[in-house]
């Protein structure tokens, strides 16, 4: 047997969602177009054993039957309800019968149960969570590759700093010109100036100080103004930072022309973050993958691929919540493959483009091309 890369542990219970089959609580009434493989057709959930299983032409024995003449006839199914499994006659192999029953619930796998042979000679082992594992290592190393642009925007902001470092010390040096002159016209005038530590508004610069005495001088780093008092009332003398200038194309500001133009230049698409959604077996008429988007941003792009693709056309179609209960379709134009096509035809259409931090997106398969398996979709979206 080929070495697993993935140990099943203990701790990966299967979780079983089920209905209780009362009238608050009902059972659900389903009829599902479902393929034959390996002599069993299995159910999307598991059957009410109280109301059977109906399939067109054949007949459903009871496990009784069954063991007293281990074999099937032709026309014959047996139900294995505690699974959702149907044996059938091996004659059935590779066709697809509509199965008609009352749905109880569903069995959810955990991803480290679920087998894939990815490779042969030597045969390789794959379970679905190395395989999601793998997917979000590689969103890992675009997380780095953020890091690295992060890491350039904040030498740009310590280049930033120096600038108004150097323009505060010209701000100081034309303060002190101005009051030479001020004392020359303004003798009888006072010049008595005591700074105090700084307040956030005035209503904190009022209860800090109950009682100033004049020159007293406060800063309110809310809007950087800098109030003094004269002994009535307390004045706004001047605003910090009105005369920082701003950088642009043609002159220096806050930061150098060269660093302005090296910062325009960062492309947008270094935002992108991709959601990535995949069904690594066959594709059925169902809804699959949950992916919750951690950021607010808005989708660029969509794009779908098919392993294998399908002997006939397939539409798809991509679904956000914010609670699991209710799903609301973010396109106007479905994805659509043509047949025996890897790739979607590009013809669909965004009707949602917004995402919010904590969207929870999904695929839900509408037409599933015949044979159709291991499907990606990929949503980029621009924080």
């Amino acid at each position: 047997m080929p070495e697993l890369h993935t140990y099943l542990e203990l701790n990966d219970p299967v979780i079983m969602i089920t209905r209780k089959g009362t009238p608050e609580d009902p059972f659900v009434n389903r009829a599902d177009s479902l393929p034959v493989m390996n002599g069993l057709i299995t159910l999307f959930e598991l059957p009410s054993s109280a109301h059977g299983v109906s399939i067109a032409g054949l007949t459903e024995i009871s496990q009784q039957t069954f063991e007293n003449r281990p074999y099937l006839n032709e026309n014959e199914f047996l139900v294995q309800y505690q699974t959702g499994a149907i044996q059938v006659h091996p004659s059935l192999e590779g066709t697809t019968k509509l199965c008609r029953y009352m749905g109880k619930g569903l069995v959810m796998q955990p991803a480290s149960r679920i087998y894939a042979m990815v490779r042969r000679n030597p045969d390789i082992v794959k379970t679905l969570q190395d395989i999601v594992d793998e997917a979000y290592q590689r969103l890992n190393d675009t997380q780095l590759a953020i890091g690295r642009l992060e890491e350039i925007i904040r030498q740009s902001q310590v280049a930033t700093s120096t600038a108004e470092k150097a323009a505060d010390n010209a701000n100081q040096a034309a303060d002190l010109a101005n009051n030479a002159a001020n004392n020359a016209n303004r003798a009888a005038e006072t010049t008595k100036i005591a700074r105090k530590p700084y307040v956030r508004d005035m209503q904190e610069l009022v209860a800090t100080y109950p009682h100033p005495e004049v020159g007293w001088t406060v800063q309110t780093s809310k809007d950087g103004i800098v109030h003094r008092y004269d002994g009535n009332r307390w004045i706004p003398v001047e605003k910090i930072g009105d005369n920082l200038l701003p950088v642009s194309k043609d002159k220096d500001g806050l930061m150098t022309v060269a660093l302005f133009e090296k910062v325009n230049d960062i492309p947008l698409e270094v935002q992108d973050r991709v959601i990535v959604l995949c069904k690594d077996s066959y594709v059925f008429v169902e809804p699959f993958g949950l992916a919750a988007f951690p950021f607010n941003g808005e989708i660029v792009e969509i794009k779908a691929y098919l392993g294998v693709e399908g002997d006939t056309e397939t539409e798809l179609d991509i679904e956000k919540s914010r609670d699991l209960n209710t799903w609301t379709s973010i396109l106007n134009k479905k994805i659509h493959f043509e047949a025996l096509k890897h790739f979607d035809d590009k013809t669909l259409e965004v009707k949602t483009k917004t995402v919010n931090a904590g969207d929870v997106f999904r695929v839900n398969t509408i037409k599933n091309g015949i044979n159709i398996q291991n499907l990606t979709v990929t949503i980029t979206v621009r924080t």
